[in-house]
């Protein structure tokens, strides 16, 4: 059951705050780490290395000791905490069995046009050829081979007009764990509560592995033939977060506690490349319940603090988010009648009640009044209502072109505002990368046995602006795929 979440009204219209300066607590900031000058307690060695525990280094470590390649997988925490592990369970990708079971005719070539119109032309279109060729492949590769569970349906996402989006049934956590258990199974060698500190380097530049520390303060070195970093993005770092995303400074983030950052900085301390264009992958917010939160709800209708509507209610959360994040206070409110209320499930109506407890949420006999308890002009949102109401008796939204369906008269008292906001849900920068998984310095080269995989070079794919849900999960899986058979290869040939 998804955790109900509490904080101040300060706190909700600071959403980042809290969580970033936790975030900060656990990284100084952005500051280069050098390799530790002190003897090591211990040393380690392998093939083939992997930093971060998510589902893109977790995949990559089962791919690399599948091929024949000892390998170890650093994780700082506990468990797998990527932000997979939260992750809803959808992955983009055409061509697959999937669709042809549901009757959907599709293949990698249309799914490139869709990525090339979604910013992937301003990148390297080797880089958006590789992924629609194999997201597809990576599909049919976690369901018929690995087992992972499907939903029959496949959904529309983004602005695509081709049924993209392959649901796991359930959350990504379920793919999470068959991975994990088949890199078990394969030889891995997991070492948690253990986190890589610097890069090790020779002479040339060439990576040797890492320096590592694990919470008993055991300094370790792991030396390794190739190291692979999977550590996700960097949410949780302000620093970074300023300096490389600055649009989305002070937004609330529901990303895993471990991206902070700090496994992309190792890279940038020994010369690699930065790319990225300044977007966030990010979703619609409620104070009240974490994640995409169904009292959004679409049917409600969305005015911004001056009022007004602003936006298409039923259209694409990832293109509402951006506006949302660039208004001065980050906040919008849904507008509700009685019926609407009246109409919530057990766990929504809790929600609800909690939302008016703790002042998120306000009620009035109007809805003038109901705004004006949240300092929200009253008339303004009066006028609007009364405009919306006569777009929905006379079947067409002329504002924003909202689906007939989901237009729906809000006439009956009491009324209500629901504050709402925006979260983000991992950023789009890092390393630069090739199609072989391999990181580039400045100079466009290859550093030598180094790898990066999953957020931490998703930059290398996306631009600024999030093409539908699942392209970053199927990024995470097929980058892990190919990175980890790549260096157990290069191993071993």
């Amino acid at each position: 059951m998804t955790a109900i979440r509490t904080m101040t009204r300060r706190s909700f219209i600071g959403l980042a705050a809290g969580a970033s300066a936790l975030a900060a607590a656990g990284l100084a900031g952005c500051a280069p780490r050098t390799e530790p000058s002190t003897a090591v307690d211990e040393t380690l060695s392998c093939d083939v290395l992997v930093v971060g525990g998510g589902a893109a280094g977790t995949t990559a470590a089962a791919e690399a000791a599948a091929a024949g390649a000892s390998t170890i997988l650093v994780e700082k925490f506990g468990w797998l905490a990527g932000s997979s592990s939260l992750a809803i369970g959808t992955l983009y990708g055409a061509g697959t069995k999937l669709q042809q079971a549901a009757g959907i005719e599709d293949d990698p070539s249309g799914l490139l046009e869709y990525f090339l119109s979604r910013g992937g032309d301003k990148l390297d279109p080797a880089m958006q050829q590789f992924c629609a060729e194999h997201f597809g492949e990576t599909i049919d590769w976690l369901h018929d081979e690995l087992g992972v569970p499907f939903k029959e349906k496949v959904s529309k996402k983004g602005s695509d007009t081709v049924p993209r989006g392959h649901n796991i049934d359930d959350r990504d956590e379920v793919a999470l764990e068959i991975m994990a258990a088949y890199a078990a199974d394969k030889g891995v060698r997991f070492l948690f509560n253990t986190e890589a500190i610097a890069l090790a380097t020779g002479p040339d530049g060439q990576v040797q592995g890492i320096f590592a520390e694990n919470t008993a303060g055991k300094s370790i070195r792991i030396d390794a033939a190739r190291t692979i970093i999977a550590t996700g993005g960097f949410c949780r770092n302000d620093e970074m977060i300023a300096e490389y995303c600055p649009d989305y400074v002070g937004v609330y983030t529901e990303v895993g506690e471990g991206c902070t950052g700090e496994g992309l900085q190792m890279g940038l301390d020994i010369g690699a490349a930065y790319i990225g264009h300044g977007g966030t992958n990010g979703i619609l917010a409620c104070p009240v319940e974490a994640g995409q939160s169904k009292l959004i709800n679409k049917q409600a209708m969305w005015i911004d603090s001056s009022g007004k509507r602003f936006v298409n209610e039923d259209g694409q959360t990832h293109d509402i988010y951006y506006s949302v994040a660039n208004f001065p206070d980050q906040i919008f409110y849904a507008v509700y009648d009685q019926a609407m209320v009246d109409a919530l499930d057990e766990h929504l109506a809790r929600c609800f009640e909690l939302g008016l407890d703790k002042g998120y949420f306000s009620q009035g006999e109007t809805v003038a009044e109901a705004a004006e308890a949240l300092g929200v002009d009253g008339a303004a949102v009066e006028a609007q209502l009364a405009s919306y109401n006569a777009m929905v008796h006379n079947g067409v939204d002329t504002e924003f072109s909202k689906k007939e369906e989901n237009l729906l008269a809000l006439e009956t008292g009491p009324y209500y505002l629901l504050s709402m906001g925006v979260c983000t849900h991992g950023s789009f920068g890092g390393y630069h990368v090739n199609t072989d998984f391999e990181v580039l310095n400045e100079q466009g080269e290859v550093i030598p046995n180094l790898y990066a995989v999953g957020e931490v070079s998703c930059g290398s794919f996306i631009y600024d602006d999030y093409p539908a849900g699942g392209c970053g999960l199927n990024y995470s899986y097929t980058s892990g795929r190919f990175a980890g058979r790549n260096a157990a290869q290069a191993v071993l040939a």
